[in-house]
């Protein structure tokens, strides 16, 4: 445990570094249980910032822009949210997405944000706490096939060195993975009342073939949906359960969605992510 003292003094040295780094900018390093940046009126949950070598602070100057940004343009390519909107988004992550959904759908609408890696999850609670993301419901499970729920749904998360691309999956637990609890979607919607959804996220690094089955009903239920596939990993040698582009494909045009694709789009990640409206 950190010292009280040390820890402000880590604090007040770090927010003069960055501000040396970005003049200017309107920025302070902060501590609440975990390293904290605040960059104008957001805060960014952060425990691994000081211990990167080479902070890449020109990027902290216009996170919250770039996260805006990045949703309007891989998410809501095809539909773009509405005030009073229901947004589910299966693979919550860090805040990242969340922040765009909910000021999509203002203080009318909420967005459920499903994290099953347990440090990423307690960072998005942060993230929505810090922010005053009163509009968001953070729930700390993993999503499963309706045909697991009869086994005991423990699973792991493997930790990747890049955060985003932890997974899930069956096994003993490793060194590098953390124990999730294994639900259907299905069974989520019907435990909080999610009985409408305007539009769906999913973006699980390849557990698409397992998340999907158990999200049937729910999917009856939801206007749009989003879902990054990853076959590029598979690609890369990453492994063939990343390769899930045709199962997804196939799995949203038996429920009913019509679907867009920008097949032409120069970015390796871009032409895997299906939009399926109603």
């Amino acid at each position: 445990m950190i010292e009280p003292t040390l820890v402000q003094q880590l604090a007040l040295r770090a927010t003069e570094l960055v501000r040396e780094a970005l003049p200017g900018v309107d920025i302070e390093i902060l501590w609440d249980g975990m390293w904290i940046r605040r960059v104008g009126t957001y805060f960014f949950p952060d425990p691994d910032m000081l211990l990167t070598p080479q902070p890449k602070w020109q990027r902290w100057a216009t996170q919250a822009e770039k996260h805006l940004r990045d949703a309007d343009d891989y998410w809501f390519h095809v539909y773009k949210p509405k005030p009073a909107d229901i947004i589910v988004d299966i693979g919550g992550g860090r805040g990242e997405d969340v922040l765009a959904f909910s000021r999509a759908v203002g203080a009318d609408g909420r967005v459920w944000a499903i994290e099953p890696h347990p440090v990423s999850f307690q960072i998005l609670q942060k993230f929505c706490a810090l922010n005053e993301l009163a509009n968001v419901t953070a729930l700390n499970f993993a999503c499963i096939d309706g045909a697991c729920v009869d086994r005991p749904a423990r699973l792991q998360i493997e930790t990747m060195p890049v955060w985003e691309s932890s997974y899930v999956r069956d096994g003993e637990r490793t060194p590098t993975s953390h124990p999730v609890e294994g639900v259907t979607f299905d069974s989520l919607c019907e435990r909080y009342g999610i009985d409408r959804i305007d539009f769906l996220k999913m973006n699980i690094e390849g557990a698409e073939r397992t998340a999907l089955p158990g999200c049937r009903n729910a999917l009856q239920r939801a206007r749009n949906v989003c879902i990054a596939a990853h076959d590029f990993r598979a690609a890369r040698g990453e492994g063939e359960a990343f390769r899930t582009l045709a199962f997804v494909r196939e799995f949203l045009t038996a429920a009913g969605f019509r679907l867009v694709t920008r097949d032409d789009d120069p970015r390796y990640y871009v032409p895997y992510h299906l939009h399926g409206v109603r």
